[in-house]
């Protein structure tokens, strides 16, 4: 090839992208009796510098024509300082049996102006209510993607890139990971006592970290620089992915990473299906630290199409014989599901 031609193609690395979920839970009967053009709403400011509000318009004319229903998610900026370049937004509809049913289009924009992001979905409203409605709720998966510079220059960022200036280094499972104790300082209270306290950790340059994988603890270093996860994932299926995000949530608990617990545990709920329910719901059962999780382990349990999968196997035999009290807790949520339908 010609230096000419060398010149005339390069390439870059790509700007990160970090997806922030919500969940937008809509009454199918409250809203029956709203009219064409009457919506319900719901806004949060949990994503910091954006202001994310979903609307639901339960009978929507599309082209003149009834029976439908248009689910939207709009992103606006309300800090330009904590707000990326670039921001993305996404909805996605699941079915009862967690199958992806609908998925909105993707738009992005630049966050220099007020209104930053927005998607719409549209669907009918049989195919809801036969797919996507449990316990009288259907449930939409908001998404709001922070697109940041790739040039970003944030001191977490600079110092991660940094590792000649570590000054103490961590041993997990043969692999050593070099560190700057300010940061995990400020990012973690359990850090802070080990590296600043009176304890042997305070002055040593190498410290050992049992009962940890290495990826694991990759994983929670690069958060406590970046404030967001490694490009790529924990698992190469979904049974591993999912044990990976639980190996991660002990990690967090363990040194105080609440917002990491938090992505985790948002990441594990979504990831729930046939394959991964009972690992779920004994990871949530023997920690006791997500009820949020156990919570939407029982509810996939309880439409009766995810139980006759399930039940029938020796791991779910298995489950209920180590701990009874599950047994109860799922025979009381298909009765209550019952009722409702």
């Amino acid at each position: 090839m010609a230096a000419a031609d060398r010149k005339a193609c390069d390439i870059l690395a790509g700007p990160e992208v970090r997806w922030l979920y919500f969940y937008f839970r809509v009454s199918y009967s409250a809203t029956q009796n709203l009219a064409a053009g009457q919506h319900v709403e719901k806004s949060t400011t949990s994503i910091p510098g954006f202001m994310c509000t979903a609307r639901c318009w339960p009978h929507y004319l599309a082209e003149g024509e009834q029976g439908w229903i248009k689910l939207s998610l709009t992103v606006t900026v309300t800090s330009q300082q904590q707000a990326p370049k670039w921001v993305a937004a996404r909805i996605l509809l699941r079915t009862r049996t967690g199958l992806l049913a609908r998925k909105a289009k993707d738009d992005s924009g630049l966050a220099s102006g007020e209104r930053a992001a927005t998607a719409s979905l549209l669907a009918p409203r049989d195919e809801i209510e036969q797919d996507c409605v449990l316990d009288d709720h259907f449930t939409a998966i908001c998404g709001v993607g922070l697109v940041r510079d790739p040039t970003d220059h944030s001191i977490g960022s600079v110092m991660f890139n940094m590792p000649d200036l570590s000054d103490v280094a961590f041993r997990v499972e043969g692999e050593t990971f070099k560190a700057h104790r300010l940061v995990l300082a400020a990012c973690s209270p359990v850090f802070r006592a080990e590296l600043f306290g009176p304890m042997v950790e305070g002055t040593a340059r190498s410290i050992a970290i049992e009962d940890m994988r290495a990826p694991t603890f990759r994983h929670m270093l690069y958060y406590m620089y970046h404030s967001s996860l490694p490009p790529g994932d924990l698992g190469t299926d979904d049974a591993s992915e999912m044990s990976g995000f639980q190996h991660l949530f002990v990690a967090a608990d363990r040194y105080g990473l609440d917002r990491l617990k938090e992505t985790c545990e948002e990441v594990m709920c979504a990831g729930v299906k046939a394959s991964t329910v009972l690992p779920a719901l004994e990871f949530a059962e023997e920690n006791a630290r997500s009820p949020k999780l156990k919570s939407k382990c029982l509810d996939f349990l309880a439409v009766p199409e995810n139980f006759q999968d399930v039940a029938a196997t020796d791991e779910y035999l298995r489950l209920m014989n180590t701990f009874p009290a599950l047994l109860a807790d799922v025979r009381s949520r298909c009765c209550k599901r019952a009722r409702l339908v």
